[in-house]
């Protein structure tokens, strides 16, 4: 049995260590092309969930997006993207379990961007997170998700760790991730551990629910929204071709475009 990890927690603490993702303007500009591309249009409001640091939200203002809400479970994440939030504009963030969240306000568009959705490992769980954020989702609104998947699979079986140089704290360190997958569960954990050398500065773990296409396209379903796998974003933008394989499992998500039907 695979016990669900601390997302609050984990997130607070990639806030840092991931900063080459979470800091990197170009990649979020071309996240945010590409999700306007998918949608084929600008959206007047757009639902956040799960948005981290909030990499994506300038470049939707910039694109003409009117209104953005977004809830995130980690203040660490929260208070970074508020941080950065122009005075004026029509961004509304909280600290909030988007499995326990309620609006009475609908959107155009919910992106879930940033591989977040797996992050809940429970199934019963995971369908509950999917209905929760398609709930103020207009009828005939548009949802965009990058989301790995069975590529996760692939991963895994190599059995490999990975290691990069970060800061954490301060201090110069190596981050390294070892993944494993359990079949039976279809759960993939990735151990990491930050050291520095002759100590280890922190160390924990995350996990991800791997789900194949047809999965996922059931569990929306059930919500009235059609999805549709649209392929890795290497083969579809420019900025994804030039870069991938520099953003660790990014690069290996799939996109989704859904549409909200009933």
């Amino acid at each position: 049995m695979n016990r669900q990890f601390d997302v609050a927690t984990h997130y607070d603490i990639m806030a840092e260590l991931d900063r080459d993702v979470h800091d990197n303007q170009e990649l979020s500009l071309a996240d945010v092309e590409h999700a306007l591309a998918l949608m084929r249009r600008v959206p007047r409001s757009v639902f956040l969930p799960c948005f981290g640091t909030g990499r994506h939200i300038q470049p939707l203002l910039d694109a003409g997006v009117q209104r953005i809400v977004g809830v995130d479970l980690s203040p660490v994440c929260v208070e970074k993207a508020q941080r950065f939030l122009q005075p004026g504009c029509n961004v509304h963030l909280e600290v909030a379990d988007l499995l326990t969240w309620q609006t009475d306000e609908t959107f155009d568009a919910v992106l879930l961007l940033g591989n977040s959705y797996g992050d809940i490992i429970d199934r019963t769980l995971n369908a509950e997170m999917t209905r929760q954020m398609l709930l103020p989702l207009k009828v005939g609104g548009a949802f965009v998700m990058d989301y790995v998947g069975r590529n996760y699979e692939g991963m895994c079986h190599a059995g490999q760790a990975c290691s990069w140089p970060v800061v954490l704290n301060g201090q110069q360190a190596t981050d390294t991730r070892t993944p494993s997958f359990d079949p039976n569960t279809r759960v993939m954990t990735i151990s990491v551990t930050v050291s520095s050398p002759g100590a280890t500065i922190w160390e924990g773990k995350y996990q991800k629910l791997v789900l194949g296409q047809e999965d996922v396209k059931g569990l929306f379903v059930q919500q009235g929204v059609s999805m549709t796998p649209y392929g890795m974003a290497k083969i579809n933008h420019p900025f994804h071709q030039k870069q991938f394989g520099g953003f660790g499992m990014l690069a290996a998500a799939d996109w989704w475009i859904g549409r909200k039907t009933s």
